[in-house]
């Protein structure tokens, strides 16, 4: 009976334990708070479809002023969901994805195992 209460306990520490998904997720909120606003969702998708468009373009394609798409994908930029390179006066948008997809996959990743870990101490019980 020993050795079951041990297991137990040494079960119920693990699921109390930090979880890496908790780590990962706090990573992500810069990204997620950014994406919340309908306008850089729009433009966010515009560039993954589209490849890459200047600012001009962008604006020319959506309702927004072009002070007002400037504002949002500077924020975009800031989260580092895009980049922004310069020629000459155009400033050329582009997807990220290199930087924050392997974050999302991450995520994922480590709440699939966060669920697994956590049926399987249910089911143990």
């Amino acid at each position: 009976m020993m050795a079951d209460d041990t297991t137990a306990q040494a079960g119920q520490e693990r699921c109390d334990e930090p979880i890496r998904s908790l780590e990962i997720l706090n990573q992500c909120i810069p990204l997620f708070e950014t994406l919340k606003d309908p306008n850089r969702q729009q433009l966010l998708v515009r560039l993954v479809s589209g490849g890459p468009q200047t600012v001009g373009e962008l604006a020319d394609s959506s309702a927004l002023s072009r002070t007002a798409v400037s504002h949002h994908i500077k924020l975009l930029a800031q989260a580092g969901l895009i980049e922004i390179n310069k020629d000459a006066t155009r400033r050329i948008c582009s997807v990220n994805a290199d930087r924050w997809l392997p974050l999302l996959d991450e995520l994922s990743a480590a709440l699939k195992a966060d669920l697994a870990a956590a049926e399987q101490y249910r089911a143990g019980r």
